[in-house]
Protein backbone atom coordinates (compact mmCIF):
# COMPACT_ATOMS: atom_id res chain seq x y z
CA UNK A 1 0.00 0.00 0.00
CA UNK A 2 1.46 3.50 -0.93
CA UNK A 3 0.88 5.96 0.85
CA UNK A 4 2.39 9.26 1.72
CA UNK A 5 1.95 12.77 3.91
CA UNK A 6 4.01 11.55 6.71
CA UNK A 7 4.53 13.46 10.30
CA UNK A 8 6.72 13.73 12.99
CA UNK A 9 6.74 10.02 14.75
CA UNK A 10 5.34 9.98 17.92
CA UNK A 11 4.70 7.26 20.10
CA UNK A 12 0.79 6.48 22.08
CA UNK A 13 0.04 7.35 25.31
CA UNK A 14 -1.84 4.83 26.66
CA UNK A 15 -5.36 5.94 27.93
CA UNK A 16 -3.94 9.96 27.22
CA UNK A 17 -5.37 11.52 24.15
CA UNK A 18 -7.58 14.06 22.96
CA UNK A 19 -11.14 12.19 21.87
CA UNK A 20 -11.76 8.33 22.47
CA UNK A 21 -12.19 5.87 19.75
CA UNK A 22 -15.56 4.06 19.55
CA UNK A 23 -16.18 0.50 19.91
CA UNK A 24 -19.58 0.10 18.49
CA UNK A 25 -21.61 -2.82 17.56
CA UNK A 26 -21.87 -4.48 13.78
CA UNK A 27 -25.70 -3.84 13.93
CA UNK A 28 -25.06 -0.02 14.91
CA UNK A 29 -25.02 0.96 11.48
CA UNK A 30 -26.44 4.81 12.33
CA UNK A 31 -24.04 5.19 15.27
CA UNK A 32 -20.80 3.49 13.29
CA UNK A 33 -21.22 6.21 10.64
CA UNK A 34 -21.65 8.97 13.09
CA UNK A 35 -18.62 7.99 14.82
CA UNK A 36 -16.70 7.83 11.42
CA UNK A 37 -17.55 11.33 10.51
CA UNK A 38 -17.11 12.55 14.43
CA UNK A 39 -13.50 10.76 14.56
CA UNK A 40 -12.35 8.84 11.17
CA UNK A 41 -12.11 6.39 13.03
CA UNK A 42 -14.57 3.43 14.43
CA UNK A 43 -13.95 0.04 15.79
CA UNK A 44 -16.81 -2.50 14.86
CA UNK A 45 -16.83 -5.54 17.32
CA UNK A 46 -17.97 -8.77 15.94
CA UNK A 47 -18.60 -8.17 12.36
CA UNK A 48 -17.03 -11.50 10.87
CA UNK A 49 -17.95 -14.91 11.71
CA UNK A 50 -15.06 -16.34 14.12
CA UNK A 51 -14.89 -19.40 12.35
CA UNK A 52 -14.51 -17.63 8.83
CA UNK A 53 -11.65 -15.58 10.30
CA UNK A 54 -9.94 -18.43 11.98
CA UNK A 55 -9.60 -20.47 8.72
CA UNK A 56 -8.89 -17.17 6.64
CA UNK A 57 -6.05 -17.10 9.10
CA UNK A 58 -5.13 -20.25 9.11
CA UNK A 59 -4.68 -19.76 4.76
CA UNK A 60 -3.21 -16.72 5.24
CA UNK A 61 -0.46 -18.04 7.69
CA UNK A 62 0.29 -20.33 5.33
CA UNK A 63 1.78 -17.68 2.90
CA UNK A 64 3.23 -15.51 5.37
CA UNK A 65 5.01 -18.63 6.30
CA UNK A 66 6.34 -18.39 2.29
CA UNK A 67 7.67 -15.29 2.26
CA UNK A 68 10.86 -13.82 4.65
CA UNK A 69 10.58 -10.73 6.66
CA UNK A 70 10.87 -7.26 5.30
CA UNK A 71 9.85 -9.05 2.12
CA UNK A 72 8.43 -5.42 0.60
CA UNK A 73 11.71 -3.87 1.36
CA UNK A 74 12.26 -2.74 -2.87
CA UNK A 75 8.48 -1.07 -3.06
CA UNK A 76 7.69 1.85 -1.94
CA UNK A 77 9.34 3.74 0.47
CA UNK A 78 11.14 1.04 1.58
CA UNK A 79 12.42 -1.45 4.75
CA UNK A 80 11.99 1.89 6.90
CA UNK A 81 8.31 2.39 6.24
CA UNK A 82 7.12 -1.02 5.99
CA UNK A 83 9.11 -2.42 8.44
CA UNK A 84 12.20 -4.55 8.67
CA UNK A 85 9.85 -7.48 11.44
CA UNK A 86 6.88 -6.68 8.98
CA UNK A 87 5.48 -9.66 5.96
CA UNK A 88 2.84 -8.08 3.64
CA UNK A 89 0.92 -10.13 0.92
CA UNK A 90 -0.96 -8.74 -2.40
CA UNK A 91 -3.24 -10.54 -4.51
CA UNK A 92 -4.75 -11.34 -1.12
CA UNK A 93 -8.55 -12.41 -2.54
CA UNK A 94 -6.18 -15.97 -3.89
CA UNK A 95 -5.53 -16.92 -0.71
CA UNK A 96 -8.75 -17.74 0.79
CA UNK A 97 -12.47 -18.21 -0.63
CA UNK A 98 -13.90 -16.46 2.29
CA UNK A 99 -11.58 -13.76 1.77
CA UNK A 100 -14.08 -12.10 -1.18
CA UNK A 101 -16.67 -12.20 1.02
CA UNK A 102 -14.81 -10.16 3.89
CA UNK A 103 -14.03 -7.38 1.03
CA UNK A 104 -17.68 -7.67 -0.16
CA UNK A 105 -19.15 -7.24 3.05
CA UNK A 106 -22.81 -5.25 2.84
CA UNK A 107 -22.18 -3.21 5.68
CA UNK A 108 -18.50 -1.95 4.45
CA UNK A 109 -19.79 -1.56 0.90
CA UNK A 110 -22.89 0.08 2.39
CA UNK A 111 -20.50 2.32 4.70
CA UNK A 112 -17.93 3.05 1.75
CA UNK A 113 -20.72 4.62 -0.32
CA UNK A 114 -22.03 6.87 2.31
CA UNK A 115 -18.71 8.32 3.15
CA UNK A 116 -17.22 8.47 -0.06
CA UNK A 117 -20.39 9.93 -1.83
CA UNK A 118 -20.07 7.79 -4.77
CA UNK A 119 -19.91 4.26 -5.48
CA UNK A 120 -17.11 2.28 -4.07
CA UNK A 121 -14.95 0.22 -6.05
CA UNK A 122 -11.66 -1.72 -5.09
CA UNK A 123 -8.30 0.32 -4.69
CA UNK A 124 -5.98 -2.39 -2.88
CA UNK A 125 -5.84 -5.00 -0.81
CA UNK A 126 -2.86 -6.35 1.70
CA UNK A 127 -1.82 -8.42 4.41
CA UNK A 128 0.07 -6.93 6.73
CA UNK A 129 1.54 -9.17 9.84
CA UNK A 130 3.37 -7.42 12.06
CA UNK A 131 6.37 -9.52 13.78
CA UNK A 132 8.08 -9.25 17.32
CA UNK A 133 10.06 -6.68 17.76
CA UNK A 134 8.93 -4.40 15.16
CA UNK A 135 9.00 -0.86 15.97
CA UNK A 136 6.10 1.78 15.00
CA UNK A 137 5.58 2.69 11.59
CA UNK A 138 6.14 6.42 10.61
CA UNK A 139 2.69 8.26 11.14
CA UNK A 140 0.84 9.01 7.58
CA UNK A 141 -2.45 9.00 6.19
CA UNK A 142 -3.03 6.83 2.87
CA UNK A 143 -5.46 9.00 0.99
CA UNK A 144 -1.98 11.27 0.50
CA UNK A 145 -1.44 8.39 -2.60
CA UNK A 146 -3.62 10.63 -4.92
CA UNK A 147 -1.87 13.87 -3.24
CA UNK A 148 -1.11 15.43 -7.32
CA UNK A 149 -5.13 15.48 -7.67
CA UNK A 150 -6.09 17.89 -5.46
CA UNK A 151 -9.85 16.69 -5.51
CA UNK A 152 -12.69 17.61 -3.09
CA UNK A 153 -13.93 15.19 -1.11
CA UNK A 154 -13.61 11.55 0.45
CA UNK A 155 -11.19 9.62 -1.91
CA UNK A 156 -10.37 7.01 0.39
CA UNK A 157 -12.54 4.67 2.95
CA UNK A 158 -10.26 1.96 4.63
CA UNK A 159 -10.97 -1.09 6.50
CA UNK A 160 -8.59 -3.45 8.50
CA UNK A 161 -9.66 -6.65 9.89
CA UNK A 162 -8.26 -8.46 12.90
CA UNK A 163 -6.98 -11.86 11.54
CA UNK A 164 -5.28 -11.99 15.50
CA UNK A 165 -6.18 -10.13 18.57
CA UNK A 166 -4.79 -6.23 18.15
CA UNK A 167 -3.38 -5.05 21.86
CA UNK A 168 -1.29 -1.77 22.32
CA UNK A 169 0.95 -4.41 23.09
CA UNK A 170 1.28 -6.45 19.33
CA UNK A 171 1.32 -3.69 17.85
CA UNK A 172 -2.41 -2.80 17.15
CA UNK A 173 -2.53 0.56 14.99
CA UNK A 174 -1.84 3.92 16.51
CA UNK A 175 -4.64 6.75 15.29
CA UNK A 176 -4.92 10.11 15.69
CA UNK A 177 -9.20 10.34 16.29
CA UNK A 178 -10.30 13.45 14.55
CA UNK A 179 -6.96 14.05 12.51
CA UNK A 180 -9.13 13.55 9.44
CA UNK A 181 -9.99 16.95 10.32
CA UNK A 182 -6.80 18.28 10.32
CA UNK A 183 -5.32 21.22 9.11
CA UNK A 184 -2.62 21.30 6.43
CA UNK A 185 0.59 20.98 8.05
CA UNK A 186 -0.99 20.07 11.48
CA UNK A 187 1.91 18.87 13.79
CA UNK A 188 0.66 16.41 16.34
CA UNK A 189 1.61 15.86 19.91
CA UNK A 190 1.40 12.45 21.69
CA UNK A 191 -1.59 13.45 23.38
CA UNK A 192 -3.65 13.00 19.92
CA UNK A 193 -2.79 9.37 19.91
CA UNK A 194 -4.59 5.68 20.82
CA UNK A 195 -4.14 1.96 19.92
CA UNK A 196 -7.16 0.35 18.20
CA UNK A 197 -7.41 -2.55 20.00
CA UNK A 198 -9.87 -4.50 18.84
CA UNK A 199 -10.87 -8.55 18.84
CA UNK A 200 -10.58 -11.06 15.98
CA UNK A 201 -12.62 -11.26 14.04
CA UNK A 202 -13.53 -7.14 14.31
CA UNK A 203 -13.08 -4.47 11.97
CA UNK A 204 -11.41 -0.50 11.78
CA UNK A 205 -13.54 1.82 9.38
CA UNK A 206 -11.33 4.81 8.85
CA UNK A 207 -10.74 7.57 6.58
CA UNK A 208 -8.00 7.81 4.23
CA UNK A 209 -7.30 10.62 5.70
CA UNK A 210 -6.49 9.82 8.87
CA UNK A 211 -3.31 10.27 10.88
CA UNK A 212 -2.31 6.49 11.59
CA UNK A 213 0.90 3.76 11.77
CA UNK A 214 1.35 0.19 12.49
CA UNK A 215 2.19 0.00 16.38
CA UNK A 216 5.11 -1.18 18.19
CA UNK A 217 4.93 -5.24 18.88
CA UNK A 218 6.45 -5.79 22.34
CA UNK A 219 5.52 -9.37 22.03
CA UNK A 220 6.25 -12.80 20.76
CA UNK A 221 3.74 -13.18 18.68
CA UNK A 222 2.39 -11.72 15.37
CA UNK A 223 -0.44 -9.28 14.53
CA UNK A 224 -1.88 -10.36 11.49
CA UNK A 225 -4.72 -7.40 9.76
CA UNK A 226 -5.92 -7.65 6.35
CA UNK A 227 -6.91 -4.42 5.04
CA UNK A 228 -9.05 -3.49 1.78
CA UNK A 229 -9.00 0.60 0.52
CA UNK A 230 -12.26 1.45 -1.14
CA UNK A 231 -12.05 4.26 -3.69
CA UNK A 232 -15.37 6.31 -5.94
CA UNK A 233 -15.71 4.93 -8.94
CA UNK A 234 -13.97 7.49 -11.02
CA UNK A 235 -10.57 6.98 -9.36
CA UNK A 236 -7.24 5.40 -10.26
CA UNK A 237 -6.61 2.21 -7.68
CA UNK A 238 -3.75 1.61 -6.32
CA UNK A 239 -3.40 -1.88 -7.40
CA UNK A 240 -4.29 -3.45 -10.28
CA UNK A 241 -6.52 -6.79 -9.83
CA UNK A 242 -5.27 -8.32 -13.04
CA UNK A 243 -1.53 -8.47 -12.32
CA UNK A 244 -1.31 -9.24 -8.54
CA UNK A 245 -3.78 -12.08 -8.84
CA UNK A 246 -3.64 -14.88 -11.32
CA UNK A 247 -6.15 -14.01 -14.44
CA UNK A 248 -7.63 -17.59 -14.20
CA UNK A 249 -8.73 -16.92 -10.17
CA UNK A 250 -10.03 -13.77 -11.24
CA UNK A 251 -12.45 -15.15 -13.34
CA UNK A 252 -13.83 -17.68 -10.81
CA UNK A 253 -15.12 -14.66 -8.61
CA UNK A 254 -18.74 -13.46 -8.65
CA UNK A 255 -19.69 -10.66 -11.20
CA UNK A 256 -20.12 -8.24 -8.63
CA UNK A 257 -16.80 -8.64 -6.93
CA UNK A 258 -15.61 -8.55 -10.47
CA UNK A 259 -16.67 -5.42 -11.68
CA UNK A 260 -15.95 -3.99 -8.37
CA UNK A 261 -12.00 -4.86 -9.04
CA UNK A 262 -12.83 -3.46 -12.40
CA UNK A 263 -12.07 -7.05 -14.22
CA UNK A 264 -13.59 -8.06 -17.21
CA UNK A 265 -13.01 -11.62 -18.37
CA UNK A 266 -13.41 -10.51 -21.78
CA UNK A 267 -10.37 -7.80 -21.87
CA UNK A 268 -13.03 -5.63 -23.33
CA UNK A 269 -14.73 -2.61 -21.52
CA UNK A 270 -17.48 -1.00 -23.05
CA UNK A 271 -17.46 2.98 -22.56
CA UNK A 272 -20.89 4.66 -23.23
CA UNK A 273 -21.49 8.51 -23.20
Amino acid sequence: MFCVGFFTNVAPFAGVFAVPLQTLKAQDEEAIYEALEADGAVVVEELFDLDAIAQVAQQIDKALDAVPWCNTADEGYGADFFGQSTKRLHGVLQYSPLIEQCMMHPLTLATAQRWLGAKPHFSTGEVMAIGPGERQQDLHTDAGSWRYAALPGELLFSMTIALTEFTQANGATVVAPGSHRWPENHQPNPHAFTSAEMAKGSALFYSGQLVHSGGNNQTQSTRVGLYFGYIPFWLQPLENPAITHPPEFLETLTPATQRFMDFHPSGFRAVLG
